[in-house]
């Protein structure tokens, strides 16, 4: 289940919210934006309580999913050619203290 609307991308990316035209795309990059999101912090979102609850996802979690759906749709071709490539450090600023399973 996905925590970001259509519409609240379309916003971020600042795209005309009546162009329906992108937004099957647009959901596959939210699909796998959601999927980054919960592999790197090793739990699924939205996360449940120890009652089995569905908590509500934290902001800085929606906005670095967001932020890689935002990079998805910029470099949608994947090549970079003579440059280096990397996970977006805010993405990865954000994500961090929700990380489980890391030990001691």
């Amino acid at each position: 289940m996905a925590v970001i609307t259509l519409n609240q991308i379309k916003d971020h990316l600042r795209l005309e919210q009546d162009d329906v035209s992108q937004d099957a795309h647009l959901e596959i990059l939210n699909d796998a934006a959601e999927d980054y999101a919960e592999q790197y912090i090793g739990r699924s979102i939205p996360w449940q309580d120890s009652d089995g609850v569905e908590v509500p996802t934290p902001a800085s979690v929606k906005a670095a999913i967001l932020l890689l759906v935002g990079d998805l749709y910029e470099h949608r071709e994947g090549q970079f050619v003579g440059v280096s490539s990397e996970v977006n450090p805010v993405v990865v600023n954000m994500l961090h203290f929700y990380r489980v399973g890391l030990g001691i």
